[in-house]
């Protein structure tokens, strides 16, 4: 019976688009996402044993009798430790890596931060003056919510699993690609899945509006970024110049 699941894990910072591309695989017939989607399982965090069956029945209680199973918790991109938690439970998952622009997935980061209370620098006083992040000893969250640079350094973050289980097990995923192309095929080839036609409503683009942020900061979170992003499109063989426009 257990044999007859095989897991997909969406992996991605905070920002990136993961929760829309939750919605997306979760309107295949073939593929059961853990629900609800928020909050999130988080399962690997604090779980250790590796007991697959104890995964099953505390994430996937209703699961169907066989198919993909299909898990996204935003704190496994940045805990690689759950890397090897998951490889000792499920040595043969595959993962879809999504990735958005990492400037702005940053300021995106900071104004979530800013709306839940975490924040109280501006946007000059985090990215041009860098003062020391504001000390709040209510603040419990599961990652630092105030590492809007280091979060967007997909490589370092993405080799925690390739490292791992090689780069067959994980297909690489441009958020502003998908949003434009509403192109999902690459994904169903990756799953060896047949194709489905999917429905990108008005909630799926809630995060592809940035607002006017002033140059400098802008800039500066360029320059972060560049070499990085560069490095990053040599080690995935994909061309990320649409973040050079956007």
């Amino acid at each position: 019976m257990l044999d007859n699941y095989q897991h997909v894990f969406v992996i991605g910072a905070q920002r990136s688009g993961s929760t829309m591309l939750y919605g997306l695989l979760d309107q295949h017939p073939e593929i059961y996402m853990a629900k609800p989607v928020r909050p999130e399982p988080k399962y690997f965090i604090s779980n250790t044993t590796g007991n697959y069956q104890h995964y099953l029945d505390t994430v996937f209680g209703n699961r169907p009798m066989a198919g993909f199973l299909g898990e996204k918790s935003t704190s496994y991109y940045e805990m690689p430790i759950v890397a090897k938690r998951i490889k000792n439970c499920i040595p043969k998952a595959k993962f879809i890596f999504i990735m958005r622009n990492p400037v702005q997935r940053a300021l995106s980061n900071y104004r979530f931060s800013k709306q839940n209370g975490f924040e109280s620098r501006s946007l000059n006083e985090v990215f041009i003056q860098e003062l020391d992040v504001p000390k709040n000893g209510n603040i419990s969250t599961s990652v630092d919510p105030f590492d809007y640079l280091g979060r967007g350094e997909y490589m370092k973050h993405i080799k925690s699993y390739t490292d791992l289980f090689g780069m067959d097990s994980l297909l690489p995923i441009v958020f502003e690609d998908l949003i434009g192309n509403n192109e999902l095929e690459p994904i169903w080839e990756f799953l060896k899945l047949p194709s489905i036609q999917n429905h990108f409503g008005k909630s799926f683009r809630n995060e592809s509006r940035i607002e006017e942020v002033d140059n400098d900061i802008i800039a500066k979170l360029v320059a972060h970024f560049q070499q990085k992003n560069n490095e990053l499109a040599d080690f995935i063989g994909l061309d990320l110049r649409l973040w050079e426009t956007k």
